[in-house]
């Protein structure tokens, strides 16, 4: 609870942070309304609106007790490793990378000319999870390419997404 209120503090006393936050909010409404288009066959026209779309207590609680470890480098909490155990289709995936769009953007609105290149390395063990969670990660940064194309304030370099599976699954050249 201390860690979430700690959060919610540097969110108010942050206006870059504050940004980030409301940035990657609405990226992940755009990620789900893509994934939902996609769902449903990408009928035309393509996805619009907001519907209505939430956070679980627990990704916002996640993401809040992450967010000063990401914005304040003097944080303890960087010391500090957060494991999310949830059952499969718990929304596990949203949570981190509603943190992971916080910290791209946060990192463009600190330094636009130099807040870019490897922000995040994800890791999986198991080859069908590896793809379909880099599908989930694909989307949401192209939303947040869409985003910074429409902001200067997010600097000139494109938001870029990497994948290597493996020996087995790759050229290797």
């Amino acid at each position: 609870l201390e860690r979430m209120r700690s959060g919610i503090d540097t969110l108010e006393a942050d206006s870059d942070a504050w940004e980030a936050f409301r940035l990657a909010n609405q990226a992940m409404v755009m990620q789900r309304l893509r994934s939902d288009w996609l769902a449903a066959g990408a009928p035309s026209p393509g996805p619009d609106g907001v519907k209505d779309q939430r956070w679980r207590p627990f990704q916002i609680a996640f993401i809040l007790l992450c967010l000063r470890g990401v914005a304040d480098r003097e944080s303890p909490d960087r010391d500090m490793s957060d494991l999310l155990w949830f059952p499969t289709g718990g929304g596990k995936t949203e949570a981190y990378l509603g943190l992971l769009a916080f910290t791209i953007l946060l990192r463009r609105l600190r330094n636009p000319e130099h807040g870019h290149g490897v922000t995040v390395i994800m890791r999986y063990t198991l080859r069908l999870l590896t793809i379909q969670q880099f599908e989930r990660a694909a989307l949401l940064m192209c939303c947040l390419e869409s985003i910074r194309r429409s902001d200067d304030r997010l600097g000139h370099e494109p938001v870029e997404i990497g994948l290597w599976v493996g020996q087995a699954a790759t050229p290797n050249d």
